[in-house]
């Protein structure tokens, strides 16, 4: 949204919270704006439409990003989901086909699933299904908290995460003793 459209969408977030005093001062709307503005004008819109008909406090910049990542359809699923894909993808590729179920998947799902082992999760007998669902549970959740903070990072601040990154990567220099 450009600067224009997240003035309106402020003063809904004024509108909406009077009493908290949110976004007073010239500081908090950079910072928001910085933080809020590559998403499209109509997706912060309604996500904060959403958000203001479900709470009664004001939103968080994590909040209306994550509520604008689900209404722009970027949502990413809960580990019930996950393991659906999971079984849907058991019934299509089977055992042999591991490289073509793992390219199916979301970054999130396939982690989980690589950490367990396709093979090991297609093979296990159905007396083990509630521990095999519970072992992916377990492996999705890390991975879903780590893909959710990604996902809902500005592209800008993923740039600059990532070129903080690589220069943390590029070897230090040995002093020489002169």
């Amino acid at each position: 949204m450009n600067v224009k459209e997240f003035a309106v969408f402020a003063d809904r977030i004024k509108t909406a919270f009077p009493k908290d005093y949110i976004l007073s001062t010239k500081e908090q709307l950079d910072w928001w704006y910085e933080l809020l503005g590559d998403i499209p004008f109509p997706a912060a819109m309604a996500a904060l439409k959403k958000y203001a008909l479900s709470n009664k406090f004001p939103p968080t910049i994590s909040e209306l990003r994550t509520y604008a990542a689900d209404l722009m359809e970027n949502r990413i699923p809960d580990a019930d989901e996950a393991w659906g894909e999971v079984n849907k993808a058991i019934r299509r590729y089977g055992y042999m086909n591991e490289a073509a179920a793992l390219d199916n998947f979301s970054d999130p799902v396939r982690r989980a699933v690589e950490n367990i082992g396709w093979q090991n999760i297609c093979q296990s007998p159905y007396e083990q299904v509630n521990t095999l669902k519970a072992q992916f549970r377990g492996a999705y959740e890390a991975e879903y908290r780590r893909s959710l903070e990604i996902h809902k990072m500005p592209e800008r601040l993923k740039l600059e995460q990532s070129e903080i990154v690589t220069k943390a990567a590029l070897p230090m220099k040995e002093r020489s003793n002169e």
